[in-house]
């Protein structure tokens, strides 16, 4: 079974278009910084980033997407059962599947995550925007969780489904936010995330719960 987080290889069209998502990315967390997050506009991206408003809103529906990150949309039913499938006797691990399948990449821009993490931490209210955004894709993140364990009841490892599902998905949610805090310490560059990343957080997390 393949293992990683990627859903298939990446052609020339889809490094096109990340390149684009990245340009868009990063005109808009340079002015949030430069000018506060209220006083940015699509048009200032769009210049910035030489794009055409029509290609912004290709890309991110709102302003505020492209500079805190968009929410995800997760995937529901069959499609979204059948990646957590892959990985029964270990549910965060398929959550870890399901997320990245719904992005559609595994690709991190380390500038982008490093000066939204700047952000985050110097302008309350891009920390305010990017909780609303990370809340759209939380929650259906958890109720598609529960609803696989509903189905799987026999998966399941403590008597409340509705408590393991927003248990594996917000650890599966602070896996991915620990990786981009620490990513956001490297050099500019396209950094790929898989699973073994995953595996070191969940070996590190369980020491630290284990009573000494």
């Amino acid at each position: 079974m393949k293992t990683s987080v990627d859903p298939k290889p990446e052609g020339l069209r889809a490094r096109k278009r990340r390149a684009t998502e990245n340009a868009i990315e990063l005109s808009a967390v340079k002015l949030a910084l430069e000018n506060g997050v209220n006083n940015v506009t699509v048009e200032a991206i769009c210049e910035m980033a030489d794009i055409s408003r029509s290609t912004f809103f290709n890309y991110f529906p709102a302003r505020d997407y492209a500079i805190v990150g968009r929410a995800i949309n997760i995937p529901e039913g069959p499609d979204a059962f059948a990646i957590l499938d892959t990985s029964p006797d270990n549910l965060p691990l398929g959550i870890y599947r399901l997320l990245f399948a719904a992005i559609g990449h595994s690709k991190v821009n380390t500038e982008v995550a490093q000066l939204r993490m700047q952000l985050l931490t110097t302008q309350p209210e891009a920390a305010r925007i990017s909780q609303l955004s990370m809340a759209e894709s939380v929650g259906p993140l958890i109720a598609t969780t529960a609803a696989w364990l509903h189905a799987n009841p026999d998966r399941a490892r403590i008597d409340s489904l509705e408590r393991e599902a927003w248990l594996a998905a917000m650890t599966v949610h602070t896996v991915v936010s620990t990786q981009l805090a620490e990513l956001a310490q490297l050099d500019p560059d396209d950094i790929s995330l898989d699973e073994s990343g995953f595996h070191d957080f969940k070996a590190d997390l369980q020491k630290v719960l284990t009573a000494r």
